[in-house]
């Protein structure tokens, strides 16, 4: 008989295992003895119930602390009655099954098959999903789906903002669901999704795609674009008027005749700071317009043009920066 390949069996039975893995697997499973060990670890698995920790965990330190473990036993087999072996092989067994739990069940990117992918603050990040569709998350965002989806259907979790293209797939539509309970289906397509507690919206750039709430009859086709808003419950549909919507993807912000009053909010939300204007100064502002664009360029270095084109101030006041007259 092989020696025993624990990480498979765990793999396996936790319903980690990839093809190639499964295969390495069946062929071991071809001889009777070891077909009769894997059953009585399927046992002693179901029967545990093992309740994975909510902890990271080291893959190669769990498994080199359980060869560790487990060789001493295997090596004591000789000077072991069979019946108490069972039990020394059974307890061994179950360490290994419990420190893989760990780590393969309750790993940030993967739980029960659920990865999660996320974006660190200030650093976006791009991911090719096993459809070969894109998703690139904005800083702070983050995504979860399970292992080859949900059967017929392609579902994935968006907390925080995300452009998607999407693979075209007739038979599978795509879903992105949302914190506010928003369900986006598409075909084939490409959008951008901005979520919160309260609020979801999607802009198109390409193709169409269904928005409407999770359980809901009551839904609008967005096609490129438009732009569908849920918030308190409601879902709508209008023009994108907003050609900064990607901004924080592209790294370009662009201004055709806007306000200081609209301008600014779009600085503070691409930049991640808090801009305000003072009140005295907001009714010129209001009527201060600019034609004006940034690429890759630094919060200051932003004001800085700004402040050259339409003669304000601004200052910084602890976390905040104020502009005035």
């Amino acid at each position: 008989m092989e020696p025993t390949n624990y990480e498979l069996i765990t793999k396996k039975l936790s319903g980690q295992i990839s093809p190639d893995e499964n295969l390495e697997l069946s062929k071991w499973l071809e001889n009777k003895e070891n077909q009769a060990e894997f059953e009585q670890l399927s046992k002693i698995w179901n029967d545990s119930k093992v309740q994975p920790l909510k902890r990271q965990y080291n893959a190669s330190a769990a498994w080199a602390k359980v060869d560790a473990a487990v060789r001493p036993v295997q090596q004591e087999t000789a000077r072991i009655r069979p019946m108490r072996w069972k039990f020394a092989a059974a307890a061994a067994v179950l360490v290994v099954l419990t420190a893989a739990a760990w780590w393969m069940l309750e790993s940030p990117s993967r739980s029960h098959g659920l990865k999660e992918i996320a974006a660190n603050e200030g650093k976006i990040r791009a991911l090719q999903l096993d459809d070969h569709s894109t998703v690139t998350l904005r800083p702070g965002s983050s995504l979860k789906y399970t292992d080859n989806y949900e059967g017929n259907k392609r579902v994935v979790n968006l907390l925080g903002e995300a452009y998607f293209e999407i693979t075209t797939d007739a038979a599978r539509p795509f879903l992105v669901k949302t914190p506010d309970n928003a369900v986006v289906e598409v075909l084939g397509t490409s959008f951008a999704v901005e979520t919160s507690d309260s609020s979801t919206i999607v802009v198109v750039t390409e193709g169409k795609v269904k928005l409407s709430r999770m359980g809901e009859e009551d839904a609008v086709i967005l096609t490129s674009g438009r732009k569908g808003i849920i918030k308190n419950g409601q879902v709508s549909a209008i023009d994108n008027d907003n050609p900064n919507f990607l901004a924080w993807k592209t790294g370009t912000l662009q201004f055709n005749d806007q306000t200081l009053v609209d301008i600014v909010p779009q600085l503070a939300d691409f930049y991640g700071k808090e801009i305000r204007i003072e009140e005295s100064y907001r009714n010129t502002a209001a009527k201060q317009k600019a034609t004006i664009s940034f690429r890759n360029q630094s919060c200051d270095a932003a004001l800085n043009e700004l402040q050259l084109l339409l003669g304000f101030k601004y200052r910084q006041e602890g976390d905040s920066i104020v502009i005035s007259q």
